[in-house]
């Protein structure tokens, strides 16, 4: 997707970190801005930014883990901008605890959201922006905890679970919607704070965010890494360099297993 202006962004989690730098990178590059998100103050502020880089925006409650819900922010994109050119799914939550401690409750808030909430954007929107013309493109945040090392992120379970499940569903998207015309990214941040200056040297509790310490973006970082990763047609964005460190390490974990079963298959041939 190399044009943005002129067209219409929608983006779930809309006022939190990431979600409202992407809002004012969008906004800049040109496009109009559905916020969603259920904190209605928070979204207000976010509106007023994206207004006053000269783009129109829409404020839309939105619980995503709720299907009525997203139908109903489709609805109102649609009908006030009559478009929906970039998709950005990036709501969700965490729940840090360690694994013996996790309650049916909190892996259902956060699946509900990191999960849940992107299969149903998907349904509210896909067929719609498949029917529609012009250059489309969907982006769903997942996170390095999505392709990296789960076993260094313990206390976040059901988070990692989501994480790898939305990566493994934009790479199964992703030939049948290009067959649509319709591009697709997974973005895969690291560590992204509001301040990383201010955190340098911080002691992190989990070895996941002690990996990244030295390499901390801003959402401001993230999102611009974004827009040019959309507008370069990625399937995978990594904002955080650091990152391929991680993927190798656990792609050595799994030669490993291939090693392991290598040596053990004389004996399964012979049996």
């Amino acid at each position: 997707m190399e044009g943005f202006e002129g067209g219409c962004a929608v983006i779930t989690g809309g006022s939190g970190l990431l979600g409202r730098a992407m809002a004012s990178a969008f906004a800049r590059a040109g496009t109009d801005v559905v916020i969603a998100d259920i904190n209605g103050e928070a979204m207000a502020t976010v509106a007023a930014e994206v207004e006053a880089l000269g783009r129109q925006a829409l404020v839309v409650h939105t619980d995503v883990s709720r299907a009525e819900d997203m139908d109903a922010l489709a609805d109102a994109a649609y009908a006030r901008f009559g478009q929906v050119n970039l998709l950005c799914l990036n709501a969700g939550t965490a729940v840090l605890k360690p694994v013996l401690e996790l309650r049916r409750e909190d892996w259902d808030k956060v699946l509900g959201a990191q999960f849940n909430g992107v299969l149903n954007g998907i349904h509210s929107f896909l067929k719609r922006m498949a029917a529609q013309e012009g250059e489309r493109h969907i982006v769903i945040t997942s996170s390095m905890s999505g392709v990296g090392r789960a076993d260094l992120r313990s206390l976040n379970a059901p988070y990692v679970t989501a994480k790898f499940a939305v990566t493994g569903l934009v790479e199964v998207l992703a030939a049948p919607l290009a067959e649509a015309g319709i591009g697709i990214s997974v973005v895969c941040p690291g560590m992204s704070v509001a301040d990383p200056e201010s955190l340098r040297g911080h002691e992190w509790p989990m070895a996941s965010a002690a990996f990244y310490s030295d390499n901390l973006l801003s959402a401001e970082q993230v999102a611009e890494e974004v827009v040019h990763g959309v507008r370069e047609g990625r399937l995978h964005i990594f904002p955080h360099r650091k990152g391929r460190e991680e993927v190798l390490a656990r792609h050595a974990l799994l030669m490993k297993g291939f090693d392991q079963a290598e040596r053990t298959a004389p004996a399964i041939d012979s049996a």
